[in-house]
């Protein structure tokens, strides 16, 4: 095999090597979970198409069943891409480890440049083909239906295939051009700094888009009608305008015609800024790995050192503490597996809340968006359940599960102050900037005295749901081995959707009852307090029992002894 086809090789193979594909398990299968995963939708969503013919002989007066059908397609194509370039985000470029066994080697950059390119395309070439292959061969055989001829369907075949590719090569290009604009701006540090921040943004924009595609669904037809010119602003739109301009005949009319001219515009332009940053940033990229010395990029900056030195003055005043709640902090900052999973609640969380504050207009001559300050009601308890659920979830992954034994050896007795570190981990970086966003909201569209109450009363929640999540937590987090298949992720959904119903939305019906009773809003904050209290009294008599902390999380025994010995 000659030089190219081995750094081929190389370089494909370590798009399936990072912390985020084959961490603490075999990389085999959870490659071919991911295919799976990734392959499913194309083949079970056709069969749940309504056999809708497209009549092309003449306009088919926009047969939204099917147009809800194709939008789809286009999405979960997009989306599909969207998600391998976020997780890819630091193995676009070749890392250091590359350059150190490479360079010494008679290869070329050049050489390694087209070797990586290459690895590139073929990877999201193999995840374009496994997310759209099979709803490319079933898809249009329900929109031609039965009795249409065999050059149509085959027809219908090449133009669903090439809308949905372009529609995913397009979201992978522009998600590339954005790390190489960065690249090229930033220094070497400020890269650094900036780019996690970037692929999680990425990475929650990618889930609003996702769980918001019943509605975008549902929206097309009053968007079409009313010439909205939101249209024109979301690119799914535009390849959906694409696949249906391509139809035998251009049975969708001008409306699509004019979105379809958007897509081929929106693609050139990516594949152009993707040439010019990717070649560019590739170079300088090279540069700044081989002259950077590892260790060598200074201390934290002044604010966050002002910071630290505040919250261990006032906040933390065990050394336990403080040692526990800077580790919680630099581990997701530098850890890609967290962030991504931090990322994901944050945009379900938006998806969620979006719904309730926002609507896009549809009428002629109506607002394209209109905010209802109605919906603000439930936006903090819905965000503030994912924020304090998420950081729990995430607390249970380890990080570098084999570097704990430095934990065990400096275990002390005493459990509680690496609780209470986690504990307020959650509500100074999570809880306290949350709110604080949506306090200028609050008072703008609610003044001061509604806006506080609200607030209040979904921090007072947030605290409660935080002790109670928080009870039988007996782990420093990222330092415990983690067993997914423990607890039946049935049950787990069931618990989630129960209690996101009865914390956000009952919630916000009892607050809405007692905003006009204030004898009745200071007795739930007594109710609070109360739950408070016993909660902590609660916690208190589990670590008397079992103060212990757990680094190996055992899996459910197969055989159940009666430990009578």
């Amino acid at each position: 095999m000659d030089c190219l086809g081995l750094l081929v090789r190389h370089f494909f193979g370590r798009f399936f090597d990072n912390e985020i594909v084959s961490q603490n398990g075999d990389m085999r299968t959870n490659v071919v979970q991911a295919f799976g995963l990734v392959a499913t939708p194309g083949i079970m969503v056709p069969f749940y198409m309504l056999p809708q013919r497209a009549r092309f002989d003449h306009p088919f007066a926009y047969n939204w069943v099917l147009l809800g059908d194709y939008y789809f397609f286009v999405m979960f194509s997009m989306v599909v891409m969207g998600f391998v370039m976020v997780f890819e985000w630091d193995a676009l470029f070749p890392d250091r480890k590359d350059y150190l066994i490479l360079t010494p080697l008679p290869l070329g950059g050049g050489s390694i440049f087209a070797g990586k390119t290459l690895a590139l395309v073929l990877f999201l070439g193999l995840f374009a083909v496994d997310a759209n292959l099979f709803c490319t061969l079933l898809a249009p055989l329900v929109t031609g239906g039965e009795g249409t001829p065999a050059p149509v369907v085959w027809r219908l075949i090449a133009i669903h295939a090439a809308s949905v590719v372009g529609a995913g090569t397009f979201v992978a290009l522009s998600i590339a051009s954005v790390q190489g604009v960065l690249i090229n701006l930033l220094t070497g540090r400020g890269f650094r700094r900036v780019s996690p921040w970037v692929q999680m943004a990425l990475m929650g924009g990618l889930i609003v888009v996702l769980f918001l595609t019943p509605l975008a669904c549902a929206g097309v037809r009053p968007l079409v009608e009313s010439h909205s010119p939101l249209l024109r602003w979301f690119p799914p739109f535009w390849f959906l305008g694409l696949y249906l301009d391509m139809l035998p005949g251009q049975p969708a009319g001008p409306v699509f015609h004019e979105l379809a001219g958007l897509a081929r515009q929106g693609l050139a332009v990516s594949a152009a800024v993707f040439a010019l940053t990717y070649l560019a940033g590739y170079h300088r990229h090279a540069r700044r790995v081989m002259q950077t010395v590892e260790g060598t990029e200074g201390g934290p900056g002044c604010l966050r050192t002002a910071f630290e030195r505040t919250v261990n003055r006032w906040l933390l005043p065990h050394p336990l503490e403080r040692a526990t709640f800077h580790f919680i902090g630099n581990t997701i900052l530098r850890n890609a597996k967290q962030r991504l999973f931090l990322a994901t609640y944050g945009g379900i969380a938006v998806a969620l809340a979006l719904p309730a504050v926002l609507q896009i207009g549809t009428r002629p001559g109506a607002p394209i968006l209109s905010f209802h300050a109605v919906g603000l009601l439930s936006v903090p308890l819905t965000l503030s359940f994912f924020a304090v659920s998420g950081v729990r979830a995430a607390f249970n992954f380890p990080a570098e599960l084999r570097a704990n034994w430095i934990f065990q050896i400096c275990e002390s007795e005493d459990s509680m102050p690496h609780m209470r570190a986690a504990r307020k981990w959650i509500v100074l970086m999570g809880m306290a900037p949350l709110f604080a966003l949506l306090a200028p909201f609050e008072v703008y569209f609610r003044g001061w005295r509604l806006g506080f109450i609200h607030l209040s009363f979904a921090l007072a929640l947030s605290l409660v749901l935080l002790n109670l999540l928080l009870i039988w937590f007996r782990k420093i987090p990222f330092t415990c081995s983690y067993f997914p298949g423990k607890t039946s992720m049935a049950v787990m959904f069931f618990l989630y959707l129960a209690g996101f119903t009865a914390y956000s939305w009952s919630m916000a019906d009892l607050e809405a009852r007692l905003l006009d009773n204030p004898a009745q809003l200071l007795l739930f904050y007594a109710c609070v307090a109360a739950a408070l209290y016993g909660l902590a009294r609660l916690e208190r008599r589990e670590l008397g029992v079992d103060g212990s902390l757990i680094y190996e999380d055992e899996p459910e025994p197969i055989v159940r002894s009666l430990e009578l010995g």
